[in-house]
Formats: structure tokens, C-alpha cells, sequence
């Protein structure tokens, strides 16, 4: 699915559009440490805090003990016939990735690095810094 041409053309947006969706990384990312921590059912408690329909989506295939292909099967669903553009589908296709690695129990730095590679116009320092910016 990631190496679909034809949907990277779709996903793709400008450097701010990337930029702004750092949180979105960083949000996986910490879910990625709690779950390795606590475990997975420790994921349905951070449900309540997520507005984003699509990660609620993935949160609970996850936290419902869903095998790992049914969840990548429904989300790359989603992704395909929901009809997202731009920024809205490069943000489904992060939260995929970052979603599939939780489940997969990697560590935060993988899921960090795993998810990056998507935001390419996001010069690495800028990165970093937006990162480390608690707002």
C-alpha cells in the first residue's frame, strides 16, 4: 500500500502542511511508549483523550485484540475509499504506519523513525526542533 504511486501523488502536500503534522508523530510516539509499557489495554484508556476518528478507529481494533492484517486491512480500507487528499491522507497514511508498529510492540524510537520517513519536506533540524517543542 505505501508504495503505491498513485496514492503518494495524493498524499502529497507542502512542507507546512508536513510540518503541522508532526504532532500527529509525536502523539504515536507516546502512545507507542505506553502501550510498550503498560500494554495495549492500556491504550483504551488514552482513547477518551483522542478526538481524531480514524486513530480512535485503529486504537480500538488494537485494544480489541484485532489480528494485525484485519487492522491493516480495514485502515488501508479507509485510506482507499474514503476519498482523503493532501495533508488529510498523508496523516491517515502516518497514523497507519505508527498504529501497525504499536500494535507490532516497537519501541518509540522505531515508530518515530518509521513514521518520519513520510514527511520528507520536513528539513531534519526542524524536525527536531518541533519534536522537542512542547506546546
Amino acid at each position: 500500500m505505501l508504495r503505491d504511486l498513485a496514492l503518494a501523488a495524493k498524499a502529497a502536500c507542502s512542507q507546512e502542511d508536513q510540518e503541522s503534522l508532526v504532532e500527529i508523530i509525536k502523539a504515536l510516539r507516546n502512545l507507542g511508549q505506553i502501550g510498550k509499557k503498560r500494554g495495549l489495554l492500556a491504550l483504551e484508556e488514552e482513547q477518551a483523550t483522542i478526538t481524531d476518528p480514524f486513530i480512535q478507529m485503529g486504537l480500538q481494533l488494537i485494544v480489541d485484540q484485532t489480528a494485525p492484517e484485519m487492522v491493516r486491512d480495514i485502515l488501508d480500507s479507509d485510506i482507499y475509499y474514503n476519498e482523503s487528499n493532501g495533508r488529510e491522507l498523508l496523516k491517515k497514511i502516518l497514523v497507519r504506519e505508527g498504529l501497525l508498529r504499536i500494535q507490532a510492540g516497537d519501541t518509540a524510537r522505531n515508530i518515530l523513525l518509521c513514521t518520519r520517513v513520510f514527511l520528507g519536506k520536513v528539513d531534519k533540524q526542524v524536525f527536531e526542533r518541533l519534536m522537542k517543542d512542547e506546546a
